[in-house]
């Protein structure tokens, strides 16, 4: 039989725990191995901002951590397999993925409106964020302010 490098690794990439400095990548084994037992993975990072491909880390098996993302930059990632005969082709990621927390601070609620007074107290409703930040909202902060 004939050896060579192997298959690409199958796809689809997936790209999960993201945040601000990093994720984690994981594959499936190539279809074929070129007849050769495939020694590791290399994985590489691609920012979108300057065009270039770097380095990630190797793997020997199917899946690596990313740590050194830069927060608020755009990512896409290709792994290949590699065997004694050398190297397959890439499998990229679908998609680019940003270097973010899952969770941002909330947009701010509506101007409260006064419903109800009297001497000694004050009902006062909002209108919850447009946008909580991809967290449930979980309680609010309300100040107040005596005019003399």
């Amino acid at each position: 039989y004939v050896v060579g490098p192997p298959g690409p690794p199958e796809g689809p990439m997936d790209i999960t725990g993201i945040h601000k400095n990093g994720c984690k990548i994981a594959w499936k084994p190539p279809k074929d191995d070129g007849g050769c037992p495939i020694e590791h993975y290399i994985v590489e990072k691609y920012d979108t901002d300057t065009g270039i491909w770097s380095l990630v880390g190797t793997s020997p098996t199917c899946d690596i951590q990313c740590k050194d993302l830069e927060p608020g930059k755009e990512y896409e990632f290709r792994v290949r397999a590699v065997n004694s005969e050398g190297e397959s082709d890439n499998l990229k990621s679908l998609r680019p993925i940003i270097a973010k927390d899952p969770f941002t601070v909330p947009l701010p609620p509506s101007a409260p409106d006064v419903v109800d007074w009297s001497e000694a107290h004050m009902d006062l409703e909002w209108k919850e964020p447009i946008d909580d930040g991809g967290s449930p909202i979980t309680g609010y902060i309300i100040e107040m302010k005596v005019r003399h």
